[in-house]
């Protein structure tokens, strides 16, 4: 070999060995687990890293999904979902690390939300479940500010490992999304599920987690709300019943009241809600083991 030769294979050795093993092929894996990719459904989506991570963070669909970590430093989980105006069409899920060394590691993962149309309900029903008194609205402002503060919550507990279960077994009489008109008025679209449940009847617990509220509010009537952390949360509205108490853990299965019609209802039903960042997603989705780590 020539002297020059000998020159520049010395270059190239100490280049590669600058460049260092770990630096050429740390990466993020970004999946998502979803019924579907399509308005009104709840997403998990879950990042492994080839090297530990000190911090992760991941955008999707133009907002923060607050990730926790699951297992050793390279596995991470995040609770995110579809609003119910998405349109479809192809997006972009992008993620960020700070590994332990202070290297920085990114991934993206190109997905496209399906398209889904809801349903129209037109109601008519009397004018106090249209219009509250103007002499309850101070109130009604002050529960709102409440539920805000709820929602805005972020316990790092990892994921359930397990689907979530009905609340109660009865069908729904209304379903999520349905664009509502009540007199002729549009309204918001239904933000949960209602659930056909005869005053009395048992209201389980779907999922692991604290309760966080358990009391009477306005529109709600008897109102849980259980944080399963992360930003999910479930709630359990219009219950004759309240059988659980603020801070206290509790299991899936496990009673939380009674079915009613407290609140602004005209029958007894169950309202099963679902929420990440006071945003509601069909609550049904929770069912589905995909969700969950079950790929088949």
């Amino acid at each position: 070999m020539t002297p020059l030769l000998r020159i520049l294979a010395f270059f190239v050795i100490v280049s590669t060995a600058c460049a260092g093993p770990a630096a050429s092929q740390a990466s993020l894996d970004i999946e998502l687990r979803a019924r579907e990719l399509a308005a009104g459904e709840g997403v998990r989506i879950d990042i492994t890293s080839t090297v530990p991570l000190e911090s992760l963070s991941c955008s999707f669909l133009g907002e923060q999904v607050f990730m926790i970590r699951t297992g050793d430093a390279r596995s991470w989980s995040g609770w995110s979902m579809v609003d119910l105006d998405r349109k479809a069409g192809s997006t972009v899920v992008e993620a960020r690390g700070v590994a332990t060394d202070g290297a920085t590691v990114s991934g993206t993962r190109a997905v496209r939300i399906a398209p889904r149309d809801f349903p129209q309900e037109h109601l008519k029903v009397a004018p106090k479940y249209v219009e509250p008194p103007k002499a309850i609205r101070e109130r009604i402002a002050r529960e709102k500010a409440r539920l805000a503060v709820i929602y805005a919550r972020r316990e790092p507990w990892a994921p359930p490992a397990e689907p979530f279960v009905r609340p109660v077994p009865g069908k729904p009489t209304s379903i999520f999304g349905s664009r509502r008109v009540f007199n002729g008025k549009p309204r918001a679209p239904h933000s949960g599920l209602d659930l056909r449940a005869a005053t009395g009847t048992p209201v389980l617990c779907s999922g692991p987690g604290r309760v966080v509220l358990a009391e009477e509010l306005y529109y709600s009537g008897n109102l849980v709300i259980v944080d399963h952390g992360g930003g999910l949360f479930t709630l359990y509205a219009h219950l004759s019943r309240i059988d659980v108490a603020e801070g206290e853990d509790i299991r899936a299965g496990e009673q939380v009241g009674l079915s009613g019609a407290t609140g602004r209802v005209t029958g007894p039903h169950l309202h099963w809600g679902a929420k990440i960042d006071n945003r509601p997603f069909d609550p049904r989705s929770l069912l589905d083991p995909v969700l969950f780590g079950d790929r088949n």
